[in-house]
């Protein structure tokens, strides 16, 4: 799983949109869409200069206001295929 600050340093324009969101009393679970052009590699894949746009399935556990746990599964070959054709 990439950090958030890590993802932004491989992908700096890497955006979000949510495009469903649950809540179950502490527990979030969101699938978004993931765009952005990779400068460095991530999620194993080396950068083209190419832009993708790719789902995410991310569930969170939030306690007292603060995220304590965070899962996600992002479509890797997706962005593969994406970027190197």
């Amino acid at each position: 799983m990439a950090s958030a600050m890590g993802s932004l340093e491989a992908v700096p324009d890497l955006g979000w949109e949510v495009t469903d969101f649950a809540v179950d009393g502490d527990n979030l679970a969101a699938r978004l869409v993931n765009r952005g052009t990779p400068v460095k590699p991530w999620l194993g894949v080396e950068p083209t200069g190419k832009s993708f746009a790719i789902t995410e399935f991310a569930v969170y556990r939030v306690l007292d206001g603060r995220y304590t746990h965070m899962a996600n599964l992002h479509d890797a070959e997706l962005l593969k295929k994406q970027l190197h054709g």
